[in-house]
């Protein structure tokens, strides 16, 4: 499942004064506040309301979207499949006993 990499988005823009700035920039009279987007980097989460805005100001200043995506395998958080090679050498271990 593809993930939005929160803590990323606070780090290139400088914390929740940063996105806040810039969101005032690219989106004036949004109507978010300070505590609202420091809340958000703390649960390191946007909510699915703002993640289209969040998106836009991205774009806008020169990022690229899929920078600020990622994957449950990269933090190792999906179920794999059993490694077929180790299931055939434990395979071949009790064969020959």
């Amino acid at each position: 499942m593809v993930l939005f990499d929160t803590p990323h988005v606070f780090r290139v823009f400088g914390g929740p004064k940063g996105l806040l700035t810039t969101l005032d920039r690219y989106l004036p009279g949004h109507g978010l506040v300070y505590n609202t987007i420091q809340m958000w980097e703390r649960r390191e989460t946007i909510p699915t309301r703002w993640v289209g805005a969040v998106l836009y100001c991205i774009e806008q200043t020169g990022h690229e979207c899929f920078e600020f995506l990622t994957d449950d395998d990269e933090f190792g958080l999906s179920s794999a499949a059993p490694d077929s090679a180790s299931s055939g050498a434990s395979r071949n271990a009790r064969s020959r006993r």
